[in-house]
């Protein structure tokens, strides 16, 4: 095992590991944000669910036109859910490597930290035979995900609050 700066004081590990996990949540925002398009995902998504509308509407009634409409706007949707898919795998391909360098690097420099929450949470991965299994023991990768969930949850809160009060202003 190698390591680059073996520490073993548990406070700078916590401290160290959070704040890692903190600036990888942001990073992972910003990266999804310039390559993600959302503002074109939320119209992919929204064209799709007016096609299937009027797809809909035209199944129902026994009008061939609005079928043949129908059908020609069905056509589209392979095109869009494939635009659709590409728009979400392209931050992938700079988040994914970046996670792995992350988890590898807080691994090697804590290998001994620990921590123990004052309450369980249900942690999906460990034993599927028992699923949830409820932990209240981390280790260094499992306090690193923990705080990129909570801590990339807390951050889209905040950042769509004040996207909003930017727009009612």
């Amino acid at each position: 095992m190698i390591r680059v700066f073996p520490f073993e004081d548990s406070t700078i590990a916590f401290f160290a590991i959070s704040i890692t996990a903190l600036i990888y949540t942001a990073a992972s925002n910003i990266v999804m944000k310039y390559l993600g398009d959302r503002k074109r995902l939320k119209f992919i998504q929204d064209e799709i669910n007016r096609i299937n509308k009027v797809a809909l509407e035209a199944a129902k009634s026994n009008d061939e036109k609005k079928k043949k409409e129908a059908d020609e706007l069905q056509a589209k949707i392979p095109d869009l859910l494939k635009e659709s898919m590409m728009l979400q795998f392209k931050p992938l391909l700079v988040t994914l490597p970046l996670f792995i360098f992350v988890s590898w690097a807080i691994k090697q420099t804590f290998p001994l930290f620990e921590i123990k929450l004052a309450f369980a949470i249900p942690v999906i991965i460990q034993n599927l035979d028992r699923f949830p299994n409820w932990r209240d023991t981390f280790g260094v990768f499992g306090w690193f995900i923990l705080t990129v969930v909570f801590g990339g949850m807390l951050m889209q809160f905040v950042v769509s609050t004040i996207e909003k009060k930017g727009k009612t202003s």
